[in-house]
């Protein structure tokens, strides 16, 4: 009989990686010896950020969102300490994940042998990543090393140039999976055995790729956490004034509102923390909006005032920069598993839940589960080959992409049910609602079963309504979610036609003010007109752009005249438009 996975197994000894985090990304730049991220703004809205692994290099340029996630075309280079091996990715990115096509050019060793690989995401899923059961194989023959290469191709291209090559990569997750194995198998207990694994072979050669993948794991956990409802809500509240961060979570992001009810903190409480936070964020000074950098401000902010909250004997004004680099070389020669007992200090855990200092372990600990967890690549791998040697059958993975705005009250969308986990999707479909994250208990279109792909047209919309929706797939382990998307009922787009990707659309800075300066790619000239209208579906500003080029081009509009608030920026090529969405703050 096969069992079922119905809770994420977590392995504790990652909490640590939040507390490095904060370290990390306050000192960003500071080029401290062992790790160092230096971020640069190259302009019109493009960013490079530099990674460094004692000499190994990876250096990511693109565009950003307004969350600080990586979005549109994005071109990514490591390269190894000693030059011989470099890597080139070109990949498309929503939301800081990879979708659609990658392009991967991988120069290998000092003869230089080149080798190009082509791959497909959606939404950080490699299509067709998963194992399939052959006549020459079974699901139970499957490795962690099999999976890892083939739905972290980027990842395991990365080991390479890092000095770890194939064979030994492989070689170091079967010895992990053979270490695990010894044991009688309990799902409940794999963070344990996993744990255990890499304390035997950190007595081995293998230790420095478990060093290694410590670090890569803090950035990965960094980047994903980017995603984190909480901090959305903290963004948030910095660009609604007069709305806190409380205000914002229990209209725009309720389902985080319930999570954390369903860990024991109660409305009350959790608004406590929130001021709390709030109040100390606001106590480090004014933030410019307009500032290149100004997420990063606000995230070095928010982890600040969550860590000072949670070690309550600190004051919440932050030493000199001297003293946050002392913190890091504190950390920097340490594994993850080594400050494991030092962190839990920190994060220890209250039944009560009624001060602030106990809401944050809640909050931290669930951005530690939901975002950095997953973040430990080889650790997913080596888990889900545990589960499906054991026969578990996991929640199916789903993903969700807008299709386009069919009228001022209907949208198309597409879902996408990537794997099933083990056992048949018996249902799939959109959720929807007027809030983030919606599910199967808000509104639902309910479209068929099975994997693969799928289309649904959400009617009844009112127009000039944010609207928030996502992909569910329903199989016997349960309810997965894809990603939440967001778009404005009212205005027609037919991205296809002009020849113009929403990825490809972009506006900066963000939010807007004065001087806005429009980006946007067409794939064949033509006569383009800019339109910004108001919630009220009235035209504000209309701009003839006259014959634009193909390829890149950019406008700058001077938006002072306009008053603050959201708008809906539209590009017409004839009869056919494409929107963005537009927030002014003056």
């Amino acid at each position: 009989m096969k069992k079922h996975l119905t809770k994420k197994t977590f392995w504790q000894s990652v909490v640590s990686v939040i507390a490095a985090g904060i370290f990390i990304l306050l000192a960003a730049g500071s080029g401290m010896g062992l790790f160092s991220i230096d971020v640069k703004h190259l302009g019109n809205g493009n960013y490079e950020e530099n990674e460094n692994f004692l000499g190994d290099t990876k250096t990511t340029r693109g565009r950003i969102d307004d969350k600080g996630r990586w979005n549109g075309p994005i071109e990514i280079i490591e390269v190894s300490a000693n030059g011989e091996s470099k890597i080139t990715e070109e990949v498309n990115m929503v939301n800081g994940l990879r979708d659609g096509e990658s392009r991967i050019t991988f120069v290998e060793g000092p003869l230089g042998n080149v080798h190009v690989h082509t791959y497909k995401y959606n939404m950080g899923h490699k299509i067709n990543g998963g194992l399939k059961k052959t006549a020459h194989n079974t699901m139970a023959d499957i490795s962690a090393f099999q999976i890892l290469g083939n739905k972290y191709p980027w990842f395991m291209l990365s080991l390479n140039v890092f000095g770890f090559d194939t064979a030994y990569v492989q070689a170091y997750m079967n010895a992990v999976e053979a270490n695990i194995c010894t044991n009688a198998f309990d799902i409940s207990k794999f963070s344990d055995y996993y744990g255990d694994a890499l304390d035997e072979l950190e007595e081995t050669p293998y230790d420095t790729i478990i060093t290694l993948n410590s670090q890569l794991t803090l950035y990965q956990g960094l980047a994903a956490m980017k995603n984190s409802e909480f901090r959305l809500a903290v963004i948030d509240h910095y660009r609604s004034a007069g709305s806190t961060t409380y205000n914002i979570i229990s209209t725009t992001y309720p389902g985080y509102l319930i999570t954390v009810n369903n860990k024991g903190v109660s409305n009350e409480d959790f608004k406590v923390f929130c001021q709390d936070v709030d109040s100390r964020m606001t106590s480090y000074g004014t933030l410019n909006l307009q500032d290149p950098f100004f997420i990063d401000s606000v995230d070095a902010r928010m982890f600040r005032a969550i860590y000072t909250i949670l070690d309550a004997g600190k004051s919440f004004s932050l030493p000199a920069e001297q003293s946050m680099e002392s913190m890091i070389l504190n950390y920097k020669n340490h594994n993850i598993n080594d400050i494991y007992n030092e962190v839990m200090s920190i994060l220890k855990p209250s039944y009560a839940k009624s001060t602030p200092k106990e809401v944050g372990n809640v909050v931290v600990m669930h951005m530690l589960e939901e975002y950095y967890v997953p973040a430990e690549i080889i650790r997913q791998a080596v888990m889900e080959a545990y589960f499906i040697k054991g026969g578990v059958i996991r929640v199916p993975i789903a993903t969700t992409v807008f299709g386009s705005n069919n009228s001022a009250t209907s949208t198309t969308l597409q879902g996408y049910v990537i794997e099933d986990g083990g056992a048949a999707v018996t249902s799939r479909g959109i959720a929807w609602a007027t809030f983030y994250a919606p599910t199967t208990a808000a509104n639902i279109v309910n479209s068929g079963t099975g994997t693969g792909n799928f289309n649904v047209t959400l009617n009844g919309l009112t127009p000039g309504t944010t609207y928030y929706a996502r992909t569910y797939a329903t199989n016997s382990a349960g309810t997965a979610y894809g990603n939440t998307i967001s778009f404005v009922a009212s205005i027609t787009t037919d991205v296809n036609d002009i020849k113009i990707s929403d990825r490809e659309f972009t506006i900066y800075p963000i939010p807007a003010s004065s001087l806005t300066t429009f980006s946007f790619r067409l794939e064949s000239p033509g006569n383009i007109k800019l339109t910004i209208i108001d919630m009220k579906g009235k035209s504000v500003l209309t701009k003839d752009l006259g014959d634009m080029s193909q390829g890149e081009n950019q406008v700058m509009l001077n938006l002072s005249l306009l008053q603050n608030g959201m708008y809906i920026c539209q590009l017409t090529k004839g009869t056919i438009k494409v929107t963005k969405k537009l927030i002014i703050s003056h």
